[in-house]
């Protein structure tokens, strides 16, 4: 549901004369409107996958259309009692760091890839704090220091559970991945491990020279960032970095997805040439003839958060979809009777 504002009487819970829960009582008092949007045509659920050391359940959050259809071993208390063995497009998005939970809340610029079809799903991977603290904390359950190959190891299964076996609801060519900041970390470490499980991989302002960034205490933020990534001055700290920083794992002759990567020319936290090093690198590593295209887009007036104007915002973000829509072989094509046609 869009944003609201409600008041709920807490009383409402449970009455006291017989002791028995009743049902609360809310007053919306005002709701977001988001034109042309049906609640009604959209679900969602949460479920967990398995992790390849079989002892944590990583949580994934999917919200698709009502006309999604999925695979006949799927639980019968979710998709809506809809299944088949068809394979949809699946976008997973992730960023497991600092603790940072990615909340499941309603994004109406989601709502185009949604109505093309495609499964979107938020990957709570160890890092994050979505399963309290102990989920980013953990000296070897967690995701930040030298358990940090765990937040990728989490992306990396979910991608398989869902492109393979009883679970699948996609494949390797209707597979696609996203992460900002540090989350593009995660993406450019998956995308080193298995290149030829994703069809697209989209880079937004990523931090993906980890190993020259963190070791030159100069720049600024370095010497905090250390309470997060270890410092690399420290030769253990500098081993484990190098095992799965991006920059220097990128597979030679590998077959890669196609690639986005993005960054902003003012960006304090990261900076412009990592997006620039990362692209030219896999540009002259990877087989250029099995491999999609790497594409770079800079702006040259936006920091880590992009533009502020709302607008130009919107811009940018369906310069994004664009290129996924695109890579996916999911653009909209007009019949000859000048109605749009969706590929899905």
């Amino acid at each position: 549901e869009p944003p609201q504002a409600i008041v709920v009487n807490m009383n409402d819970y449970f009455n006291e004369d017989n002791g028995t829960a009743q049902q609360k009582l809310q007053l919306i008092l005002k709701k977001s409107v988001v034109p042309g949007y049906d609640p009604s045509q959209y679900s969602s659920h949460r479920e967990f996958v398995l992790s390849r050391d079989g002892k944590n359940r990583i949580p994934v959050t999917l919200v698709y259309h009502k006309n999604i259809t999925f695979p006949p071993t799927s639980p019968d208390n979710n998709y809506n009692g809809k299944k088949s063995n068809k394979v949809h497009p699946l976008h997973l998005y992730g960023y497991g760091s600092y603790g940072d939970s990615c909340e499941c809340d309603f994004d109406p610029t989601r709502l185009p890839l949604l109505d093309r079809g495609i499964i979107y799903a938020i990957v709570h991977v160890r890092g994050g704090g979505e399963m309290g603290r102990q989920w980013y904390e953990d000296p070897k359950h967690g995701g930040k220091y030298l358990s940090k190959r765990n937040t990728f190891f989490d992306f990396i299964d979910v991608a398989s559970h869902y492109s393979t076996g009883e679970s699948k609801i996609t494949n390797s060519s209707l597979l696609s991945i996203e992460g900002r900041s540090a989350g593009g970390l995660l993406i450019g470490a998956a995308i080193n491990q298995e290149p030829e499980l994703f069809k697209c991989a989209i880079l937004g302002v990523p931090f993906v020279d980890v190993l020259c960034s963190m070791i030159d205490s100069t720049i600024p933020l370095t010497v905090g960032e250390w309470e997060e990534w270890g410092n690399p001055n420290e030769e253990y700290f500098f081993e484990y970095m190098k095992g799965y920083d991006p920059m220097r794992n990128v597979k030679i002759d590998g077959t890669y997805p196609s690639c986005l990567l993005t960054g902003g020319l003012h960006d304090s936290r990261v900076q412009y040439w990592e997006p620039l090093k990362f692209a030219a690198e896999l540009r002259h590593a990877q087989d250029s003839d099995k491999s999609g295209p790497v594409c770079l887009k800079m702006e040259m007036s936006a920091g880590h958060f992009s533009a502020s104007d709302r607008y130009k915002y919107l811009k940018e973000l369906a310069f994004d979809y664009a290129f996924l829509l695109d890579q996916l072989g999911l653009v909209m094509r007009r019949t000859k009777q000048g109605e749009e046609e969706n590929p899905v």
